[in-house]
């Protein structure tokens, strides 16, 4: 499937979204030929009603500050949207407002009709909240951001990891369009990690490929006790990957994600864009 249309995600508070997720967001969709729009997460702190907190220290008079600076950075972010992305490119700047500091609820109800949602990494707190709340519940392929080595971001070399599972299978297909543009695609399996006897072999995987026209390479590497996403993140490196492909593992308890070991360690700190899908 194409990607033509891009939702990139941007926080208000506390710290709002820096510039070079939007150049970076930009120049993905002049690549890609697809449209770009915003969702601009308003933070927004219920006042707590409480008698003696707004005695002792005006807690409700602090949260109408913390508020105001919130407002004020979503109107700076949408205006900033809208000064940078040009006629040509330019889809919806969305406010969402979301009530507390876990906003992820309100955005995927937006973000649920897009290809591809871009979530910046840059020390929000939040992030890997926001990321998993998106990829589990907007059932849309997620791209997390970390800020890039150069002013264009450029996705030219792929590497899938492969296990097997339903989530990287889903994976593979949204990646489908990045492996097309991409001069070179690796297919990479983490052995010794979990039991792969009856898995697709990576094998599969290379022919699939072929069949969509797109060559690609497979390599091996046993775990060795290491974390999977970190040894992939590591073959990235190795191989000086511009991409990451993998499956993301969990499910929802009450609104708890309860995450696979691979999926915590690439969203607490990816070194590298990584594309994920549930």
């Amino acid at each position: 499937m194409p990607v033509r249309d891009i939702i990139l995600q941007m926080n208000s508070y506390l710290e709002p979204t820096p510039s070079w997720a939007l150049e970076a967001a930009i120049s993905l969709a002049q690549g890609c030929g697809a449209k770009l729009s915003a969702g601009v997460c308003e933070v927004y702190i219920p006042p707590v009603s409480n008698w003696l907190a707004n005695k002792l220290v005006n807690a409700d008079g602090m949260i109408a500050a913390e508020n105001h600076k919130s407002s004020e950075n979503a109107k700076t972010l949408l205006s900033q949207f809208s000064s940078a992305v040009g006629d040509d490119l330019v889809g919806e700047a969305l406010l969402v407002r979301c009530p507390g500091m876990v906003t992820h609820w309100q955005l995927a109800a937006k973000a649920c009709a897009y290809d591809l949602i871009i979530v910046p990494v840059y020390g929000h707190q939040n992030t890997v909240a926001m990321a998993e709340g998106l990829v589990f519940e907007a059932g849309r392929p997620v791209l997390l951001l970390p800020e890039p080595g150069a002013a264009s971001l450029r996705l030219d070399h792929v590497v899938i990891g492969w296990d097997g599972s339903r989530a990287a299978a889903r994976a593979l297909a949204d990646s489908l369009s990045f492996c097309r543009a991409a001069s070179k695609v690796t297919v990479a399996s983490v052995t010794k990690d979990k039991d792969l006897s009856k898995a697709a072999p990576i094998s599969d995987v290379v022919r699939h490929l072929g069949r969509h026209n797109i060559a690609a390479e497979a390599i091996e590497i046993p775990a060795d006790g290491s974390d999977a996403g970190l040894v992939l993140q590591s073959i990235c490196e190795r191989l000086r990957a511009d991409l990451l492909v993998m499956g993301a593992y969990g499910h929802s308890r009450v609104r708890e994600f309860i995450l696979g070991g691979a999926t915590r360690s690439v969203l607490e700190s990816p070194k590298l864009p990584i594309l994920l899908s549930h």
